[in-house]
C-alpha cells in the first residue's frame, strides 16, 4: 500500500528552513523503514516529523503506521484526523476506504458537542485530549469514560459500556455554561429593556435576570423616552450581581388647543388639565383624547420628540344626540321625529326655573298657567283643563305623568329645579308607538347628567320668578371605571304673588293677597349605576294656594291649595349579547293628590278631594342588529295599578268612595330600522290594550335621506292614542254636579311632517318643516254642572284639525357664541265629520267657533355672547306670541273673546370661576314688564288670567 508523500512548505526565516529540512529527514527516513517493513521504526519518524511540522499526509502515514501494527484504534483515531481540513477528492476517497477497512476491528463512539470544539479526554487528561468535537473515537472493545471539556463550560464526564468491535455509538453532549447572573431592579426604569455587549441574550425587561459569561461586561438599558444607560459590571462565576439603573426622561412638550376652552385633555388615558393645556411628556408615542361635554371626542396619536413642541389642534363637533325619539341614543338627523334639544350650555347661562320656562320659544311650543298647574301645547293640541295630559314627560326615559288625571308636570310641580338636568329633549308629534298613552302631542325628556368627580357635590341658593326662594344640595362620587352613583335635594318655597281678578258683572274686581297663591316644593332625586345595571329614584311634593276662585272656590281664601306627591323607583338591566341588545325595565310609582276647595256653607263649605294611586310596571325590550343595515326592535310591556282610589266629601256628605278599583294595562310593540346608503326607512306599532276600554294600535313610519351634501329630510306619518283617565271615567260627587262616564273611547291622532334641514356650514343650520294632524274622538265636557244638567265627559263627533308650518335658523354653541330664530305658523279647526274631504278642506263645524288656546303666529330669537373671554357670558332670549281664542267654541255659549299678542325678554348675566367653583347668574324674565293674559278653562270664572310680570333672577352655586 502506497503511503503519502509529504510536501514541507519552505518558510522565509532561518529557523522555518532549518524545522522543514528535519522534518524532510524524518518523513524520508520513515517512509525507507516502512518499506522496510520496521513499522515501529517508521511511526517513530513519522510522529517527530509530525511533531516538527504538522501535515495531513504525515498524518495518514502515521495511521498506516499504526495499521500495520494491529493497533486499530490509534490507527482509525490518526484516519479521521487525516480528513480533517482535506478537500482534495482522491486524497479524501482513500481516507475514507481506510477507515472502512477499520470498521469492524475499533468500537466507534461518536461523539457531537453543543457548542462544538470541546476536547475530548479518553479516561484521564494527563496524557492529553485525544480530538476535539465533532469526533468519531475508534477504541478497543470494552468500556470507556470520556471527559469532554471546553473553556467556558461546564466539564462533561459520559461513560459508554460495553461497546463492542464493529459497533458505532453516537454521544450528544451539550455543554452548560459556565455563567454568573446579574439582577436589574427598580420602580422607576420598570419595563426598561436591558443589552450585554458582545453577548446574545433572550428579551429582558426590568426588573429581571441575565445570565451572562464571568468577566467584565457593558450593561446597556434603553426605554422609550428615556436617554439610554450603560455601567461596566463585574461578573463572577455562577455569582449574583446587583444592579439598580437610573434612567433621566427625555422630554419634549404638545400643546393641546380646541375651539372651546374647557375641554377635557386625557393622555394615555390620564387626565392632564383643560384646553389650551401645554402638558410636557417623555417622548415617544402618545393617545391624545379631548373630551367635552355636548360634543364629539377627538382622539389622535401624537409622536413627541426630545426637545420639541407639538401643537394639536382639534375642532370639537356639536354632539346633538336624542334618547326619547327610539329610546336609544342617535343623532338628532336620524331620529324619526322632530326633535329639539335644550343643552347643558343652554340650562347654565339663562338658569331656567321650570321645564315650561325652558321650552318657551322652540318650535311649536307654547304654555299657560292658571296658578294651579302650568301646562304645554304642542302645534295646536293644547286643551284648556286638560292639565297638560296629551303631553308625555319623561325623567330619563321613564315617564312622569299620574295615573288619575294624565297630568303632565312642568312647573314648580314637576321638580324644584334643573340643577341635575343634562339636558331636555323636546319630540314634537305623536311618540305612542314608544310610550303608549298621553305621548299624543309631543314628549318632553329630561335627561340627568351624570357624576363627573370622584367625591364631590353641589350647594345652591335661588331666588326666581314671584318671590320664590330656592336652595339644593348634591353629592356624587365616581366608583370605578364603570360605576358612579349621584343624588340631590332641593327645596322650595314661593311668595305668591299678588292678583287682580276681575269681577263677573254681578261681582267687583279683587284683590289677591300673595300668600293665597304661595306654594312649598321639595325634590329628592338620584341615580346609581353598575355597567349594564341603573338605579333611579325621584320623589316629590308640591303644594299650591289656589288664589283664582277655581271650581266656584272662594278666591283667596288661604284653605284652598292642592298637594300633589309623586314617586317612582326604576331598576333597568341593558346587557349585551353580541348582537343582541336586551333592556329590562321594573319600576314602582306612587301618586297621591289632596284637593282643598272652600265654598259658602250653602254650598257645601269645605270640599276635600283624595286620590292614591300606586302601580308597578315590567318591560322586556330585544334589538337586534340583524346585519349592519338592518336592526329590528321588538318587545313587550304591563302595568298593574292596584291602588285607584278616589274619594271626596264636603261638609254636607261623602260625595265619592272608590277604594277598590283597579287598572291593568299591557302592551306589545315592534320596529324595524333599515338603513341603505344615505337613506333609513323606521316602521314599527305598538297595541296597548287596557281593562278599561279596550285596545288601540298606534303605528309609525319614518323616511329619512340626504339628497345632497349637508341636507336631511324627514317624511314623518303616525298615529297615537290618549286612554280616557280613571278622572275622566269615574270621578263624580253622586251626582250633584258631575257624573262618571264610564264609556269613553281613547283619543286618537293621526300626524302628517316633512321636514328638511340644511347646514350652510359646520355650526350653521337652518330648517323647516310642515305639519298636519287630525284628532278624533277627542274627549270634551258636557253639560252645566248643575244637578239637572251635570257635567260629563263625552267623545266629540268633531275632530280636531291642526295644520303648521316651523322655520329655524340656529348657529350652535361654540366658543361660548350662540344663535337661534324660530318661527311658527299654525291654526286649527273643528271638522264636521271623519271624512278625508273634510280634513283636506279644513273648514270648522258649524256649531263650533275657533279652537281655543292656540297662538297662530310664535316668534323666538335667543343668543349668547361671552364677555371678560369666557368667564362671563350674556344671554338673551325674546319671545313673540300672537293672541289666543278663549274657552267659549261652541255657538250656543256667550261670545268667545281672544286674548292679545305679547313679546317677553329675558336678559341673564352668567360667570362661572373655575379656580373656586362658583357659579352665578342674575337677570330679569320679562324685562319689558309686559302685562298680557292667556286664557284659561271652565274651571275658573275669568275667561283669561294674567301671566308674570318683570322678576328678577338671582342664582348662585358652588362646586366643592
Amino acid at each position: 500500500m502506497a503511503l503519502a508523500t509529504a510536501t514541507v512548505l519552505a518558510p522565509r526565516t532561518a529557523r522555518a528552513n532549518d524545522l522543514a529540512d528535519e522534518a524532510e529527514l524524518l518523513f524520508q527516513l520513515g517512509r525507507e523503514a516502512f518499506e522496510a517493513e520496521d513499522y515501529r521504526l517508521a511511526l517513530e519518524r513519522f510522529l517527530a516529523c509530525n511533531r516538527l511540522v504538522p501535515n495531513r499526509n504525515v498524518t495518514f502515514n502515521v495511521a498506516r503506521s499504526y495499521e500495520q501494527l494491529g493497533r486499530y484504534p490509534e490507527a482509525y483515531r490518526h484516519f479521521t484526523r487525516a480528513l480533517i481540513g482535506e478537500s482534495d477528492e482522491d486524497r479524501r476517497r482513500h481516507v475514507h476506504d481506510a477507515l472502512q477497512r477499520l470498521i469492524g476491528k475499533v468500537a466507534v463512539v461518536e461523539v457531537i458537542t453543543q457548542p462544538p470544539g470541546a476536547a475530548i479526554y479518553l479516561g484521564r487528561k494527563d496524557l492529553g485530549p485525544t480530538g476535539a468535537t465533532p469526533q468519531s473515537l475508534g477504541l478497543a472493545a470494552g468500556s470507556y469514560t470520556l471527559i469532554v471539556e471546553r473553556p467556558g463550560y461546564q466539564p462533561r464526564v459520559v461513560e459508554v459500556d460495553d461497546i463492542a468491535l464493529g459497533e458505532t455509538r453516537r454521544l450528544e453532549i451539550d455543554l452548560d455554561p459556565i455563567l454568573g447572573r446579574v439582577t436589574l431592579h427598580g420602580d422607576s426604569v420598570r419595563g426598561a429593556t436591558v443589552r450585554v455587549a458582545g453577548v446574545t441574550l433572550e428579551e429582558c425587561r426590568v426588573p429581571c435576570d441575565v445570565a451572562v459569561p464571568p468577566g467584565e461586561h457593558v450593561l446597556r438599558v434603553e426605554r422609550e423616552g428615556y436617554r439610554p444607560y450603560e455601567t461596566l459590571v463585574e461578573v463572577r462565576a455562577e455569582g449574583r450581581t446587583w444592579v439598580r439603573p437610573t434612567l433621566e426622561v427625555q422630554r419634549g412638550a404638545i400643546l393641546v388647543e380646541a375651539e372651546e376652552s374647557g375641554a377635557l385633555v386625557e393622555i394615555d388615558g390620564a387626565p392632564h388639565g383643560y384646553t389650551p393645556a401645554l402638558v410636557r411628556l417623555p417622548i415617544g408615542v402618545h393617545d391624545v383624547r379631548v373630551s367635552l361635554r355636548g360634543y364629539v371626542p377627538v382622539e389622535r396619536q401624537v409622536r413627541v420628540e426630545a426637545g420639541s413642541e407639538e401643537r394639536v389642534r382639534v375642532e370639537l363637533a356639536r354632539l346633538e344626540e336624542v334618547n326619547a325619539a327610539s329610546r336609544r341614543t342617535e343623532a338628532v338627523a336620524d331620529a324619526p321625529s322632530s326633535v329639539s334639544i335644550i343643552p347643558r350650555e343652554e340650562l347654565l347661562l339663562f338658569a331656567y326655573p321650570t321645564i315650561a320656562e325652558a321650552v318657551r320659544g322652540l318650535p311649536g311650543v307654547y304654555a299657560w298657567d292658571d296658578r294651579a298647574y302650568a301646562s304645554l301645547g304642542f302645534r295646536g293640541l293644547g286643551r284648556l283643563g286638560s292639565y297638560g295630559n296629551r303631553v308625555l314627560v319623561l325623567q330619563d326615559e321613564h315617564p312622569t305623568n299620574d295615573n288619575w288625571v294624565g297630568s303632565s308636570y312642568v312647573s314648580y310641580d314637576a321638580r324644584t329645579d334643573l340643577a341635575d338636568v343634562e339636558r331636555i329633549e323636546v319630540v314634537r308629534g305623536p311618540g305612542s308607538v314608544l310610550y303608549g298613552t298621553n305621548a299624543f302631542a309631543g314628549v318632553v325628556n329630561v335627561v340627568t347628567r351624570p357624576a363627573t368627580r370622584d367625591l364631590g357635590g353641589e350647594v345652591g341658593v335661588s331666588a326666581v320668578h314671584d318671590g320664590v326662594g330656592r336652595v339644593r344640595l348634591r353629592g356624587e362620587a365616581i366608583l370605578g371605571e364603570d360605576s358612579q352613583v349621584w343624588i340631590s335635594a332641593a327645596g322650595a318655597r314661593g311668595q305668591g304673588r299678588e292678583l287682580v281678578l276681575d269681577g263677573d258683572g254681578s261681582t267687583p274686581a279683587s284683590t289677591i293677597p300673595r300668600s293665597a297663591d304661595a306654594f312649598d316644593a321639595g325634590t329628592v332625586q338620584g341615580r346609581y349605576t353598575w355597567r349594564w345595571l341603573t338605579a333611579q329614584w325621584f320623589a316629590h311634593s308640591y303644594e299650591k294656594h289656589q288664589p283664582t276662585g277655581w271650581f266656584e272656590t272662594l278666591p283667596g281664601d288661604p284653605r284652598a291649595r292642592q298637594r300633589d306627591s309623586r314617586a317612582f323607583v326604576e331598576v333597568r338591566a341593558e346587557p349585551t349579547f353580541g348582537a343582541l341588545q336586551s333592556l329590562t325595565r321594573v319600576h314602582l310609582n306612587h301618586y297621591r293628590y289632596d284637593g282643598f276647595f272652600p265654598r259658602e256653607v250653602a254650598a257645601g263649605g269645605l270640599e276635600v278631594d283624595r286620590f292614591r294611586g300606586s302601580w308597578v310596571g315590567l318591560e322586556q325590550r330585544f334589538v337586534y342588529d340583524a346585519s349592519e343595515n338592518v336592526q329590528v326592535t321588538f318587545g313587550g310591556e304591563g302595568q298593574h295599578h292596584f291602588q285607584v282610589e278616589q274619594f271626596a266629601r264636603d261638609e254636607r256628605a261623602i260625595l265619592l268612595d272608590e277604594p277598590d278599583r283597579t287598572l291593568r294595562v299591557g302592551a306589545a310593540y315592534g320596529m324595524i330600522d333599515l338603513r341603505r346608503d344615505r337613506f333609513r326607512v323606521s316602521g314599527g306599532a305598538r297595541l296597548d290594550a287596557y281593562s278599561t276600554f279596550g285596545s288601540s294600535l298606534n303605528p309609525r313610519v319614518a323616511v329619512i335621506g340626504q339628497p345632497y351634501a349637508g341636507g336631511n329630510t324627514k317624511l314623518l306619518v303616525g298615529k297615537a292614542f290618549r286612554a280616557p283617565s280613571i278622572y275622566e271615567l269615574y270621578y263624580n260627587d253622586g251626582g250633584f254636579t258631575q257624573v262618571a262616564s264610564p264609556g269613553l273611547e281613547p283619543e286618537s291622532v293621526l300626524s302628517l311632517e316633512v321636514e328638511h334641514a340644511h347646514r350652510l356650514s359646520q355650526t350653521v343650520q337652518v330648517s323647516g318643516s310642515v305639519f298636519a294632524t287630525r284628532t278624533t274622538d277627542l274627549i270634551v265636557t258636557r253639560g252645566e254642572g248643575t244637578a239637572t244638567q251635570p257635567l260629563s265627559y263625552v267623545n266629540s263627533p268633531h275632530p280636531l284639525a291642526t295644520a303648521g308650518l316651523e322655520l329655524s335658523v340656529r348657529r350652535e354653541w361654540r366658543q361660548g357664541w350662540m344663535l337661534e330664530g324660530q318661527y311658527t305658523l299654525q291654526a286649527a279647526r273643528f271638522l264636521e265629520d271623519e271624512r278625508m274631504s273634510s280634513w283636506l278642506a279644513f273648514q270648522s263645524a258649524e256649531e263650533l267657533r275657533r279652537v281655543a288656546n292656540v297662538p297662530p303666529h310664535m316668534i323666538a330669537l335667543k343668543g349668547a355672547v361671552p364677555l371678560l373671554g369666557r368667564a362671563l357670558t350674556l344671554g338673551s332670549r325674546l319671545t313673540v306670541q300672537a293672541g289666543s281664542h278663549d274657552r267659549f267654541e261652541t255657538v250656543l255659549e256667550e261670545p268667545q273673546g281672544r286674548t292679545e299678542a305679547f313679546a317677553l325678554w329675558d336678559v341673564v348675566v352668567s360667570g362661572y370661576e373655575a379656580r373656586t367653583g362658583l357659579r352665578w347668574n342674575a337677570g330679569l324674565y320679562n324685562a319689558f314688564d309686559s302685562t298680557y293674559l292667556l286664557p284659561v278653562s271652565h274651571e275658573l270664572p275669568q275667561r283669561a288670567l294674567v301671566q308674570r310680570g318683570r322678576t328678577l333672577l338671582l342664582s348662585t352655586e358652588l362646586e366643592f
